[in-house]
């Protein structure tokens, strides 16, 4: 080896009373004792891997870094004199008769070799400063250096720190004495500076979740290395036993957005405290007071999300109400803080889940803790906003004094940093504290702390900077083991590493592990995991790596984990997809085609099979992701079956359409096309465009030509398959569009009916409960429009009683026959079946696929005046919103038809009637959001009805009108003040009524009639209208209207009908009204 500088730690041991023992002793007596001593010394000093550099007469000198760095040497040189130490103790010869004194120091030296012999010659002043520290010691004592103690501090402990005079040294040397190690490592804190307001908000917060029993979510936003994570581990530290908190975590990944609900692995095991499988799920589910069969299905919903597979799809609301459920039983149990951090890395459906779990129905004893950086804001830039009890905190960067005051607790056992290099780390670091860190730490290592250095070429200009030169100093080894576990992820096992580094003996690997456990470069995690101390050092490890070794890691990795994960490839299929989808994209970016160490086949397998699980799971984002990548990573032959799993597994979207339409353009190049495949692409396709509803889509589907064109193209196919279901299948797609076409004449509706009918039967003979459910659903709206109501409920009842319906089909039939009975006028009846199912609903399921019949029956309780009843509905309606707002796929709701703010426009109608302006105010708020920006029409009656002004309606013809949700209610808000409605308005409506005259006959029939008498001013018309209004169930419409014949006709027994009605909805509004123009007819008469 040529001439080196090297950061070594040196040991020196002498033995004490040798000279007496000289005297004692015969001199073979005395060589054999010695010999004894350095057979020990030898033997002990190779164990702990360090190299015997020298016997001076009595005194044993090594050096721990020499030939090859280990990372902790300094911690190896303290466990070797403490083994030496002992191993003199226990010596049946030795004992009692040699007692040892020990000097420990780590500095720089030179380092040279004779090649010849293998000898080192090792120079430089911490060689002379570790032979005056033994020099010091006692009988019997082992003293340490400065910077060896603060390189093991974490895993040994030390006396009271004393100053000793030595020659040669201008101050005095700060030493501690070794006492013993440490029975557990100390996981290295930082101290915690400037952060002592942020704490108190968190320990007050605390206290008010566990003194109100209300839970608290806190958003903690901050840039990288601000100081999230030690703040929160701060936080936790300071809990005290007896409040009984239990502290659960999720810990999101850096490629997070590509694993849909890893990070709940381990908040379920923190929650449950056990091996997760399903008799634990159950079992917390049946300690919460659920039966077992309900604890048992429970059980399978929240497993799903871990990837452990159960048959047939799950919606995603079920999922999220199961884990709201869970969450809930155990927050009753005890006080829980559950951490997410790292949020920002996050699946959106995971996202959407935490949102979810925020709106807990119990008051108990919660606090949620968020972590994440601003981007987190980028995504969701609502997060956390208009909720109750939430509480956001932004840490801010440090001061220049904090800078200073943390750069100084840092280096207090090193004797402090000189002045300038001081002032040019906090310059430097920005008020950022991990970068601080990362200076002080670089500089420790190096050995330039206390050094006389003084320009800024020894501090890097970035974190990123100095982080690497960190890294630089490793020894290979390590730095390479560090670079493996980069790219398993900031968290890692060490069997991953093996199955990389596969020349490793095992103690070799555990012995570089205490090494990057001692650098702080990792720390211990939970069940034998290890995590970068912080995810910036992840990110500089996994930047050293070539492109090339990126794609041979990740392919290793995944392939280990194929083999590794057995029975339970389900589990890790998410995470087996993300490393061989990485070894295959980053392959195919190289300009110079690198070679893969794997099939891409796998990567798209994988892919594949993660796609269809996220699906499964109802987190259909992330499905869409993970099959557009296997898509794109697929040869062209593969497209056509990737694009129709793609449709398959994302239901009820326009995403689902666009799918299938790629499919089936796929088969069309192809050459030799097979039939059959064509027909199932074209049926799937129009059976998705017209359930979903074919002018509510973005698709190429929205044209009635080319639905036209596409029907008869799939009934020549079905024909020339010669399969019979998809003939059926075919047919049932053809009823869809005579639903939509809207001009039919009841001889072609009765005959889809019989067709309807009949493909109901074929299907339920051969248990295809999917299409069963499509033909009754056709049924039903085809015995609509022929007011056959009775046969569409039947046809509804016998669809409840499909086997395992699921959640959306199920909440869609009873839309419909909520929708059967608001078509007759039975409005108590069309609420009573909302209600009923709502009561029916089992433990944990979610009631948004009640959303459309739910929103039917609050429009009809408003309609024919059961206000008292809306109380009802009014929670449930609170739960789908909160939900639905979040929730991306349920957008269609809300920009298509208004359906659930059509619901709030109901409250929002009673609450201004009765002047309760804080349900008003909120029910406002929701409208507000929940109707498009560009229905221009749709906002200015939201502010009419507010402000009680007509003047403020709009009638544009051009705005994208939600029809029933605000045509309807402007005509009757305008006709209620006596205002002439626009021709433009009844025009629109009475269009609407031929095409809809099975579903809104009733309340638009009654409204037109009675808008048109006010027109032509003919009151006697006007007086029959009403009757006929209230006749069929319009209650407070009526009675409004006879406030304005009253006030045309000067009929005050009209007033009198009115006054009793509105009395009992307790409609202040109109009464005031009612009273003032009483006044003035009374006036009149006088």
């Amino acid at each position: 080896m040529p001439e080196e500088r090297k950061l070594v730690t040196i040991l020196f041991a002498d033995v004490t009373g040798s000279t007496e023992l000289g005297e004692s002793l015969d001199p073979e007596d005395v060589r054999a004792l010695m010999g004894r001593y350095y057979a020990h010394a030898q033997r002990v000093i190779q164990e702990h891997g360090g190299t015997l550099e020298k016997f001076i007469g009595d005194a044993v000198m090594a050096v721990f870094g020499l030939p090859r760095a280990h990372g902790n040497d300094a911690e190896r040189a303290l466990a070797a004199a403490l083994a030496l130490r002992e191993a003199i103790a226990t010596d049946p010869l030795l004992g009692g008769r040699l007692l040892l004194r020990m000097g420990v120091n780590t500095g720089e030296v030179v380092a040279t070799s004779d090649q010849a012999s293998g000898d080192f010659l090792v120079t430089g002043d911490a060689v002379n400063v570790a032979a005056r520290l033994q020099q010091a010691a006692g009988p019997d004592e082992i003293v340490v250096g400065g910077r060896t103690a603060t390189a093991a501090q974490n895993a040994f402990l030390f006396g009271e720190v004393h100053l000793i005079e030595v020659k040669g040294k201008r101050e005095p040397l700060r030493v501690f004495p070794l006492v013993e190690m440490r029975t557990a490592r100390l996981v290295g804190r930082p101290p915690l500076i400037g952060r002592r307001q942020d704490l108190l908000q968190l320990d007050l917060l605390r206290m008010r979740t566990l003194e109100e029993r209300r839970p608290q979510l806190v958003s903690i936003v901050a840039p990288a290395g601000t100081g999230k994570t030690r703040l929160l581990e701060e936080f936790l530290a300071q809990l005290d036993a007896a409040d009984g908190f239990q502290v659960a975590t999720a810990r999101c990944l850096p490629y997070g957005q590509t694993l849909t609900y890893w990070p709940l692995r381990g908040l379920l095991t923190d929650l449950l405290g056990g091996e997760i499988g399903k008799p634990l799920v159950a079992d917390a589910f049946v300690r919460g007071g659920q039966a077992a069969e309900d604890a048992a299905r429970l059980a399978d919903l929240v497993l799903a999300t871990l990837g452990i597979e159960r048959e047939g799809a799950i919606d995603r609301e079920s999922i999220f109400a199961a884990w709201r459920l869970l969450v809930e039983i155990l927050v009753h149990q005890t006080p829980r803080i559950v951490v997410f951090e790292d949020l920002h890395w996050a699946s959106e459906s995971l996202l959407d889940l935490v949102e979810y779990l925020m709106h807990l129905r119990i008051q108990a004893s919660l606090l949620i803790l968020v972590l994440s950086r601003p981007e987190l804001l980028d995504r969701r830039p609502m997060w956390g906003g208009g909720r109750r009890n939430f509480t956001s905190l932004a840490l801010e960067p440090l001061s220049d004094a904090q800078t200073r005051e943390l750069v100084e607790r840092l280096t207090t056992t090193d004797g402090g940093l000189q002045e300038t290099i001081r002032e040019r780390i906090v310059q430097r670091s920005g008020g950022n504290p991990f970068f601080a860190i990362e200076l002080v730490r670089g500089l420790t290592e190096r050995g330039l702390a206390a050094g006389n250095v003084t320009t800024s070429e020894v501090l890097p200009d970035t974190v990123y900077e100095a982080t690497l030169a960190r890294l630089d100093l490793l020894p290979a080894r390590e730095r390479a083991m560090l670079q493996v576990a980069s790219v398993a992820g900031r968290d890692f096992r060490a069997a991953t590493l093996h199955a990389v580094l596969d020349t490793l003996e095992p103690t070799e690997l555990e012995s570089m592990l205490d090494g990057l456990l001692a650098q702080d470069l990792i720390v211990p995690g939970e069940s034998g995991t290890f995590r970068f101390r912080h995810i910036l050092i992840r990110d500089v490890a996994y930047g050293t790596l070539s492109r090339a070794e990126r794609v041979r890691l990740h392919g290793k990795i995944a392939a280990w984990l194929e083999t590794s994960a057995g029975d339970r490839l389900d589990e890790f299929t998410e995470l087996i997809a993300y490393h061989y989808r990485e070894a295959v994209v980053l392959a195919r970016q190289s300009a110079i085609p690198l070679e893969l160490p794997i099939d891409p086949s796998r990567a798209v397998h994988y892919l594949e099979r993660a796609g269809l699980l996220a699906s499964r799971s109802g987190a259909f984002a992330e499905a869409r992701a993970y099959l557009q990548s296997a898509i794109n990573l697929a040869p062209v032959e593969e497209h056509l079956r990737l694009y129709e799993q793609l449709g398959d597994a994302i239901p009820n979207s326009n995403s689902a359409i666009d799918a299938y339409r790629k499919a089936r353009e796929c088969w069309l190049r192809t050459t030799g096309q097979d039939p059959p495949v064509g027909m199932r692409l074209l049926r799937k396709l129009l059976i998705e465009s017209l359930r979903l509803h074919p002018w509510a889509t973005d698709t190429a589907l929205s044209k009635k030509e080319e639905l036209a064109e596409l029907l008869t193209e799939a009934q020549r196919l079905a024909e020339a398959v010669g399969n019979e279901d998809e003939r059926w299948r075919v047919r049932i797609a053809d009823l869809l569009w005579l639903y939509w076409r809207g001009d039919l004449t009841p001889e072609e509706v009765n005959a889809g009916r019989g067709v309807a009918m009949a493909a109901a039967a074929y299907f339920e003979a051969r248990e295809n409960w999917a299409a069963l459910s499509e033909a009754l659903d056709a049924y039903t709206f085809l015995s609509w429009m022929v007011d056959a109501w009775d046969d569409a409920l039947a046809a509804s009842r016998r669809r409840l009683g499909i086997p395992e319906l699921p959640a959306m089909e199920r909440g869609d039939t009873v839309y419909r026959m909520a929708g059967t009975y608001f078509c007759r006028g039975n409005y108590a009846r069309c609420s009573q079946i909302v209600r009923e199912a709502l009561e029916q609903l089992r433990a944990g399921e979610p009631v948004v696929h009640l959303l459309e019949a739910v929103v039917r029956a609050t429009y009809a309780l408003y309609l024919s005046g059961h206000w008292s009843e809306m109380s009802d509905f009014v929670p449930t309606l609170e739960e789908m919103w909160e939900q639905v707002q979040y929730d991306a796929s349920k957008a269609f709701f809300l920009a298509v038809g208004g359906y659930l703010s059509g619901g709030y426009l109901a409250v929002l109608s009673i609450a201004l009637a009765r002047e309760d302006r804080a349900v008003a105010d909120a029910a406002a708020s929701v409208i507000e959001r929940g109707f498009p920006i560009r229905n221009t029409n749709a906002r200015a009656l939201l502010v009419a009805l507010c402000e009680e002004d007509p003047n403020k309606i709009s009638c544009d013809p051009s705005s994208e009108e939600l029809w029933d949700q605000t045509d309807i209610p402007t005509l009757m808000f305008l006709s209620e003040h006596g205002i002439h409605a626009p021709q433009a308005l009844i025009k629109r409506l009475l269009s609407r009524l031929s095409w809809y005259s099975w579903w809104w006959n009733n309340v638009v029939s009654r409204c037109v009639e009675i808008a048109q008498a006010l027109l032509v001013e003919d009151h006697g018309r006007l007086a029959t209208a009403i009757d006929e209004a209230e006749t069929h169930g319009l209650i407070p419409h009526a009675a409004r209207m006879r406030i304005v014949l009253a006030q045309r006709t000067s009929d005050q027994t009209q007033l009198e009908r009115a006054r009793p009605v509105l009395e009992r909805l307790g409609d202040r509004r109109s009464l005031r009204r009612l009273e003032e123009i009483a006044a003035t007819l009374d006036e009149r008469g006088r």
